[in-house]
């Protein structure tokens, strides 16, 4: 039990100042509906557990998911931040565009692979959109393995959508590079069995000055004016299914540097598999707000001593 604003206890109707830990901190599905239930004391608790138990389980669940989202894109960010290879310049902030300066290279020479230059942005946010910027795809193949064992417990389907952001709030620009303003973003949809709950799970919403990972589906779509929403499909990537279908494509396997961009890539995505299936638990969802926050710290942490493993 934690304490909370004094109300009434759900079993007695008593004022009462304690929230059942197992059901708060719920994201809202719907405005005010994820009010958690409140208890004079563990007696009515207890008393009250055979009404509780299903309301508790669904918000339990709802937490899990959003505890998901956050640990996927704590992996994402973590990884391209010991991998990162866009060789940047400077960061910067224009007319509601953040720029990314970078030295382009040619086909024939090798990415520059390395820490993320931190140095370039005090920004944590411009540091998100950087490091996301462009990664969906990546992130969809990345993160199939460890969604699927984070979200084991908890009954849902998983897919894939592929949409335009209609209405970013800060998009993200190569400088020089591509108008990359209609490119499709890919996100997981999220639907809770037994809950009619749909949900956009978008680990790289970042590069658009979005903060928020997990959203109800009609508010992520209403809110950012998405635009040619593609048909769903099953989400069973592994790490390498999007390098497996760039190996087909002729123009990007010209040259030995392409090559070996990707046989070096494969090999970090092979190792971050080995992390996730040997040193990730399901346990880490499970806790208060502050065992599961101090959890997500010692994640990143040996994710990150994980990857250089593999880069030193």
């Amino acid at each position: 039990m934690a304490p909370a604003y004094l109300t009434q206890c759900a079993n007695c109707l008593t004022d009462a100042i304690m929230r059942c830990v197992g059901c708060m901190d719920a994201p809202e599905y719907q405005p005010g509906n994820s009010v958690g239930i409140v208890y004079c004391g563990r007696y009515c608790q207890k008393g009250h557990w055979s009404n509780h138990k299903a309301h508790c389980c669904a918000f339990g669940n709802r937490r899990k998911l959003l505890r998901t989202a956050s640990i996927l894109k704590a992996a994402l960010l973590t990884y391209e931040e010991v991998v990162y290879d866009v060789d940047l310049t400077k960061i910067e902030l224009q007319d509601g565009v953040l720029c990314l300066h970078q030295n382009l290279r040619s086909i024939t020479a090798r990415a520059k692979r390395g820490p993320f230059p931190s140095h370039l942005t005090t920004n944590v946010e411009h540091k998100e959109a950087a490091l996301a910027n462009n990664q969906c795809t990546t992130a969809m193949a990345l993160l199939g393995r460890l969604t699927r064992k984070l979200l084991g417990g908890v009954a849902s389907t998983i897919e894939v959508l592929d949409l335009n952001i209609g209405k970013p709030l800060i998009p993200t620009k190569l400088v020089p590079g591509p108008d990359s303003s209609d490119l499709l973003h890919t996100v997981f949809k999220v639907g809770r069995l037994f809950a009619n709950e749909s949900w956009i799970l978008d680990t790289t919403s970042c590069q658009y000055g979005f903060q928020d990972v997990l959203i109800p589906f009609d508010k992520y779509v209403a809110d950012k004016s998405c635009r040619n929403l593609s048909d769903l499909n099953t989400y069973d990537a592994n790490e390498t299914k999007d390098l497996d279908y760039f190996e087909t494509l002729p123009f990007l396997n010209r040259t030995r540097a392409q090559r070996e961009d990707k046989k070096l890539e494969r090999r970090a995505r092979i190792h971050f598999a080995v992390f996730v299936n040997t040193r990730v638990s399901k346990d880490i969802l499970n806790g208060s707000a502050v065992e599961f926050k101090d959890k997500l710290d010692s994640f990143v942490c040996e994710l990150k001593l994980h990857i250089l493993t593999l880069a030193n």
